[in-house]
Order: structure tokens, then C-alpha cells, then sequence
């Protein structure tokens, strides 16, 4: 990462920002060119799951080369130029970003497909209300469902949220996007005080 301010190796940051986004992206080896998707995944003892079906180019594309490369982005607050000067240079999008490569496996047991689907349900309907994986009214979805598994080699996380200021206008931009009050503004400001690099309460 050329920014170093910008790489964050806080775990517990990459593990909220996992575990509140709702979509990432995955990129597989493919000739002529990469081939990309989105998926719902969860993050759970330092993987990633996400599930698919038996068949289709990403299952084939799995089973050929599984080296991957998964992202996931969460947007924070947009900067605009006017907070600290007219030019449009200053204008910026805040974010979160993680990084990951590693290698794809499927997951076989019908026990454990069961155990990572309920994870995804539990994250994606929090408000419960189905029947657990376990029942076996499943048991034919089961089979025709593929869960797999990203065993990760490697990481980065990229927060950008204002590091590069000085003391001075980040207690400035603090008081702009109180001011402004958007919920997403309220979210940055929090994040903003986690990252910054000196105390700013």
C-alpha cells in the first residue's frame, strides 16, 4: 500500500468491517480475462464462506484453479470541497476497504455446509424467524448447494477517514460532519477517532 497512514492492522477493524458489510467481490482466474463477482459472504475463525451452486462458472472456476482474490468496501462520509477550501481537489470519498488472496476449497460434510449456511442467515436475517439448517427439510437443498471456503494467505486493510490531516483540521472536519449530522457522518466521525493516529476526544 503506497499510503502507509492508510493501512490499518487493528484485527477487530477488519472483523467489524466483515462482519457489517453486506456484499463482496471475487475475482477468479480466467483466460482471457479475470472473471469477477459479487457475493453474500460471512467471516468466521479467520475465513471467508460464502455459498453457490453446483455448477456454473464459478464452481467450474473453483474447482480449476483455486487461488483467488476476494474485496470488500464500506463507504463512509463524502468530503466535499467546500468544508475546507472551494477547489475540487479537496473533495474526497472516505472508506474501508479489506483486501484478501487465498485458496478456495468446497466444503463436502453435510453437517458443516449446514453450520456455515445458518452463519450467513444469521448475519443476513437477524431477525431469526426460520427454520434452523439442521432440519432435514434441507437435506435435498443440501446437496444441490455448494458452500465454499477461502482460506486466506494474505491481508490488507485500508482505512481512509482523514489520517492525513493535521491535529487541527481533523478536529475541523469532526465538528463539520457533527454539524452536517448524517447518520453516515456520525459513523465516520466514530471511525475517525478509532484510527486517527493521536488522541482526539
Amino acid at each position: 500500500m503506497r499510503r502507509d497512514e492508510f493501512d490499518i492492522k487493528d484485527t477487530a477493524e477488519l472483523e467489524k468491517l466483515l462482519n457489517e458489510v453486506s456484499f463482496g467481490t471475487i475475482c477468479f482466474n480466467d483466460q482471457p480475462f479475470p472473471y469477477m463477482t459479487g457475493i453474500n459472504f460471512v467471516f468466521k475463525n479467520g475465513c471467508i464462506y460464502f455459498h453457490g451452486a453446483t455448477q456454473g462458472r464459478k464452481y467450474s472456476l473453483a474447482l480449476k484453479n483455486p487461488f483467488v482474490s476476494f474485496s470488500a468496501v464500506k463507504e463512509y462520509a463524502f468530503i466535499p470541497s467546500n468544508f475546507f477550501k472551494n477547489s475540487a481537489c479537496s473533495a474526497t470519498q472516505y472508506f474501508a476497504s479489506a483486501f484478501f488472496e487465498g485458496e478456495l476449497s468446497i466444503e463436502k460434510d453435510k453437517i458443516q455446509k449446514a453450520a456455515i449456511l445458518e452463519l450467513l442467515m444469521k448475519k443476513y436475517q437477524k431477525s431469526g424467524k426460520y427454520e434452523s439448517l439442521n432440519h432435514h427439510v434441507y437435506d435435498k437443498m443440501l446437496d444441490k448447494t455448494a458452500v465454499f471456503r477461502l482460506k486466506i494467505n494474505s491481508h490488507t486493510l485500508k482505512i481512509k477517514v482523514g489520517q492525513n490531516l493535521s491535529k487541527e483540521q481533523i478536529l475541523l472536519l469532526i465538528e463539520k460532519l457533527k454539524n452536517r449530522g448524517e447518520p453516515k457522518d456520525l459513523e465516520t466521525v466514530e471511525l475517525i477517532k478509532r484510527v486517527y493516529p493521536e488522541n482526539i476526544e
